[in-house]
């Protein structure tokens, strides 16, 4: 017989195998931050989305950065898509938008994951991204640490297609000592809509990606601009032929949709001659955002372009003036003559002289499309003929895109990809349009925050950069803007089309505006492309502090320096680089090489010329007193 005392220790055993294997089971749902089994670890008010909150579609406690964050599903309009079986998902629309989820209270130094399944059915059939952005509160209410997962793909749904099933969007985060309070933003990286549904939130996710927080400060400081300029500006033209977007022009977003194209065509023209003596006189530098037919010469030959389009888009529904161009192929109003019989066709004959003058002409596309609503091929096709026509003019591959009608809102992440993989670094001319808009102004226009910013998803390869359109009406509002990105420490890109600056007050208006910024003499005044390219290549620099004590002490102080490595990461120079000297500082040294005093004392900066891909080392050595 077994022995009673054996019977039981063999229970006992077993139990705590038992209870062994649902802690590991347990632990494991928790890593994943999925819920265990009988347990409701969801610390998430009003996660079924159940609840209405006092703004019209919008749940209890949730937020949203714009409009097109709203309940959607069958148990709510009859549209849209929903996981969980209650007809509830959250619609999320925009590049600029986000949504948040309601307030959580933490306890310090314990992790807390986030997951949430996602779905787009975009328009457009392409696949997007979004990512996680945990913000910490204190218990004032006060924002004190954000941190960010990388982007993560949504599960694409189509009508041929279907996907198995959702995305599951997660991360996870470590509240910092002093949080107590947690929301998490939900933010896409294109304006496909997307659906968003069972999110959850608890403690634990140690298998999920960690959110990371921003980069530490640098340990020096290092001047926004070159040369110790205070802010930059571009100033800048949409320009195009009658082929642009004069015969193709919408009943909204254009003043002048029903003028002759011809006529406005000639203006554009006149434009490019008037600005151009404008900028002469102020030894200026400016940007010519040109569409395709400004490259040619002519069409005799009766060239087809990007495959004959019809856009079936350009419609009296979408803003147009007619359904003309859905069914009329894009370029078929094309007189196939000559810049000496159709000037206002063909004006390739102004790009050289733009040239000589030191100008740079980049992308208002070949086809002045609207960018929301071209796919990701017809957005391919533009830019190879783009680059074809501009390189037969001697101008290189685009590398700066202004929208056509400002027409960003609606881009999908795969049109996206082709700009970026087509070697576009800056964009401009973005859409102004709530959930879209990147750049909000106050209410007298004003760009709250003017300066460039990285594209949501495309951080470190492509930057948006904030426009301020230029007319006589706005003459002194822009300075006042101009004004405000000095104290910001940003740019500003001043605009208009060329067909404007042929009226008296227009070409007023833009003289006193140059005058002005050039005449302050602490703003760099460039091409926006060349502006665009100095901000890449800035917030790539990597700054080292060296601690090995390779130099000697110095001349004066007799301590040990401080070492730093500056590497340029980027592919564009870094020509005028300042980095400041602290006041403590008695001797600097390049490579080992001793920076004469007078050459940093009197102004606390030294300057620096990087190459691309360049890297140097710099010492500072402080005063005895300073370095203990």
């Amino acid at each position: 017989m077994i022995s009673r005392q054996f019977a039981f220790g063999a229970i006992l055993f077993s139990f705590i195998v038992g209870a062994a294997g649902i802690f590991f089971f347990i632990s494991q749902r928790l890593d994943r931050c999925a819920a265990p089994p009988f347990i409701e670890t969801n610390l998430l008010p009003n996660a079924t989305f159940a609840i209405p909150g006092p703004v019209a579609g919008l749940p209890e406690g949730w937020g949203r950065g714009a409009g097109g964050v709203e309940l959607r599903g069958p148990a709510v309009d009859g549209q849209g898509f929903d996981l969980d079986g209650d007809g509830r998902a959250l619609q999320l629309i925009g590049i600029a938008n986000y949504a948040i989820t309601p307030p959580v209270r933490v306890q310090a130094n314990v992790t807390y994951c986030f997951t949430v399944a996602a779905l787009t059915d975009s328009l457009l059939r392409s696949p997007t991204r979004v990512r996680l952005v945990f913000e910490w509160y204190d218990a004032q209410g006060s924002l004190r640490e954000q941190a960010s997962t990388p982007w993560q793909p949504v599960a694409l749904w189509t009508p041929e297609r279907p996907p198995a099933g959702w995305a599951v969007i997660g991360g996870s985060a470590r509240a910092p000592a002093d949080a107590t309070m947690l929301r998490v933003r939900i933010e896409p990286a294109s304006d496909d809509r997307i659906y968003l549904d069972m999110p959850r939130l608890q403690r634990g996710g140690h298998t999920l990606t960690l959110a990371q927080p921003p980069a530490p400060a640098s340990p020096l400081l290092i001047a926004p601009w070159p040369e110790g300029y205070r802010a930059a500006v571009a100033f800048t033209f949409d320009w195009e032929t009658a082929m642009g977007g004069l015969i193709h022009s919408r009943s909204v977003d254009d003043p002048r949709a029903d003028e002759d194209p011809v006529q406005r065509g000639l203006r554009m023209r006149a434009g490019v001659l008037n600005s151009m003596a404008i900028f002469e006189r102020y030894h200026v530098r400016a940007t010519y955002y040109a569409t395709g037919y400004n490259f040619l010469m002519g069409n005799r030959e009766q060239r087809r372009f990007m495959g004959d389009p019809v856009f079936s888009w350009a419609s009296a529904a979408n803003g147009w003036r007619s359904d003309r161009w859905t069914t009329r192929p894009w370029f078929s109003d094309d007189p196939y003559g000559t810049v000496e019989t159709h000037p206002a066709w063909y004006f390739g004959d102004q790009i050289e002289p733009l040239l000589a003058a030191g100008h740079d002409i980049q992308s208002h596309t070949f086809s002045h499309l609207y960018g929301g609503y071209a796919d990701a091929a017809t957005w391919r096709a533009d830019i190879e003929t783009w680059n074809m026509v501009a390189a037969e003019r001697g101008v290189g591959h685009a590398r700066s895109l202004a929208f056509p009608w400002s027409s960003s809102a609606g881009m999908s992440d795969a049109s996206w990809d082709v700009i970026e993989q087509a070697g576009i670094r800056s964009v401009t001319r973005l859409s102004d349009y709530g959930p879209y808009n990147l750049f909000p102004t106050d209410g007298r226009g004003l760009i709250r925050d003017p300066d460039c910013r990285w594209l949501p998803g495309r951080e470190g390869r492509l930057i948006a950069c904030p426009d301020f359109y230029l007319t006589p009406a706005r003459a002194e509002l822009a300075i006042v803007q101009i004004d405000q990105t000095v104290a910001y420490g940003g740019m500003i890109d001043i605009w208009a089309h060329t067909e404007e600056v042929t009226s008296a007050a227009q070409q007023a208006a833009w003289e006193d505006v140059v005058s002005y910024t050039v005449r302050r003499g602490d703003i760099w005044v460039a091409p926006l492309r060349e502006i665009a390219e100095w901000q890449i290549a800035r917030r790539a620099l990597q700054i080292t502090t060296l601690t090995d004590s390779a130099l000697p002490a110095g001349r004066a102080s007799g301590s040990a320096a401080q070492r730093y490595q500056i590497w340029n990461q980027s592919s564009y120079p870094l020509t005028g680089l300042m980095v400041a000297v602290p006041s403590t500082t008695v001797d600097v040294a390049i490579n080992n090489d001793i920076v004469p005093r007078e050459h940093w004392r009197a102004s606390g900066w030294i300057r620096l010329d990087l190459a691309a891909g360049q890297a140097i080392e710099v010492a500072l050595w402080p005063t005895r007193s300073s370095s203990r």
